[in-house]
């Protein structure tokens, strides 16, 4: 019997998802982890429709993911999002995930959003899961100081190109 508890804890704590984007793990962790593979792309999406809804700001979702995201990540997240668009101009008003931290059944992300007064805040939105639940906004801190310059695109021109030639 305590075999097969301690084969069970070992199972499903092996199995849960770890990554950090921008990426901070070693290479050997990053062979394992694809930003595309989910939860990251629901995650993402979540997080990005929570803050249009909860801090407004613009009509189409424009949004910047971390460096280092991939573009099918891009991809699967605006397609998620149903007419989001990526950040493909350093002048737009866009909501910036500028990190986000996955560990097993939770997620915490940083997002810089525009504000009401014309400038950009900072937020870290947490998420929660379970093996049976899907992911939902478990808490959110809006932080006081104001955000002077918002990130630049990290959506390359070439994955631009390929999106706008797929398009109907």
């Amino acid at each position: 019997m305590r075999n097969l508890l301690l084969s069970s804890i070992l199972l499903f704590s092996g199995c849960s998802t770890v990554a950090t984007y921008p990426p901070i793990e070693t290479e050997s962790a990053l062979s394992f982890s694809n930003s595309a593979n989910e939860p990251v792309p629901t995650i993402m999406a979540k997080i990005l429709t929570y803050a249009h809804g909860r801090f407004g700001g613009m009509d189409v979702i424009v949004f910047n993911l971390p460096d280092g995201v991939d573009k099918e990540t891009y991809n699967i997240v605006a397609k998620k999002l149903g007419g989001a668009l990526p950040m493909t101009s350093p002048n737009e008003i866009a909501y910036h995930i500028i990190e986000l931290r996955l560990r097993g059944f939770s997620a915490d992300a940083d997002v810089v959003f525009p504000s009401t007064s014309g400038g950009y805040e900072m937020a870290t939105i947490q998420l929660k899961s379970s093996l049976i639940d899907p992911w939902v906004i478990a808490d959110e801190r809006v932080w006081l100081i104001p955000t002077s310059e918002p990130p630049t695109p990290n959506y390359s021109m070439e994955a631009i190109v390929e999106v706008e030639t797929d398009s109907p």
